[in-house]
């Protein structure tokens, strides 16, 4: 099975700008959302409506978004462009031992469930970082 990922470019065109924009006013507070097709209404599950949401936000903001399974491989230039890093740091954090990776010959490969797994613990550990510096500067009483 191949597995592919999905770039999704915000709209240019003026109209369909207003049809998201009248899209996200219309589902934003709704509980349900359902589809019409061939005549017949289906319920959209909620986890399937809650990530329309989000997309129909992020294109009406003028942003792109890009869908990646969590099982595909990525290179280690696709992960350091994720990750905003350039690729020799990502290629010292593979090699310290910072995320799993296997090689293919010569090539690293990353899987974006490890990548997103990093992420997330560098996110947590850059609050944890946070929090630690406001404590003491409270301590210190460097705030007024």
């Amino acid at each position: 099975m191949t597995v592919h990922s999905l770039i999704i470019q915000p709209p240019k065109d003026e109209s369909e700008k207003k049809e998201i924009a009248n899209l996200e006013n219309q589902i934003l507070f709704s509980e349900d959302i359902a589809l019409l097709t061939n005549g017949q209404e289906i319920k959209v599950p909620s986890i399937i409506s809650q990530t329309l949401i989000e997309v129909i936000k992020i294109l009406n903001r003028g942003d792109s978004i890009t869908l990646i399974p969590m099982d595909k491989e990525l290179t280690t230039q696709q992960a350091a462009d994720i990750l905003n890093v350039s690729r020799p740091y990502f290629v010292k954090l593979l090699e310290n031992g910072e995320i799993p990776y296997r090689k293919i010959g010569s090539h690293r490969r990353v899987i974006m469930q490890d990548l997103m797994e990093y992420r997330i613990k560098r996110i947590n550990n850059r609050k944890d970082k946070l929090k630690e510096l406001v404590d003491l500067s409270q301590e210190l009483k460097l705030y007024d």
